[in-house]
């Protein structure tokens, strides 16, 4: 998606101010959610404001699997996808920023066919 596109949606952290129970009320809503993206021009000051997915607050795989089985099919994956990266340590620059070594093992893992 072009970055113009990602932005018309973006909230400027200076444009609003929230409280902890704002936040709270967030976490606590199963009808909402915020998130950051890396893939916006300023992402460190960008947060999103969204629907959450309907499985939101579902406890345990079998709760996901309940809501959505394709969804659980997938975390599935990537629970044993993070299980194998759980030994790597330490963090690797890429581009601008630092990641822990045990994303790009997740990546990796996650380009590789099952």
């Amino acid at each position: 998606m072009p970055r113009n596109l990602l932005q018309a949606y973006a909230i400027k952290k200076p444009a609003f101010v929230f409280g902890i129970e704002d936040l709270m009320a967030v976490k606590d809503n199963p009808n909402m959610r915020l998130t950051a993206t890396p893939f916006v021009h300023n992402y460190e000051d960008v947060v999103f404001l969204g629907h959450a997915a309907p499985w939101k607050g579902a406890k345990g795989i079998d709760a996901v699997r309940a809501v959505n089985p394709g969804v659980a099919s997938g975390l599935e994956r990537a629970i044993s996808i993070s299980r194998a990266c759980a030994g790597e340590k330490g963090v690797v620059r890429v581009g601008d920023r630092y990641l822990p070594k045990k994303v790009i093992c997740q990546i990796e893992k996650a380009g590789k066919k099952a």
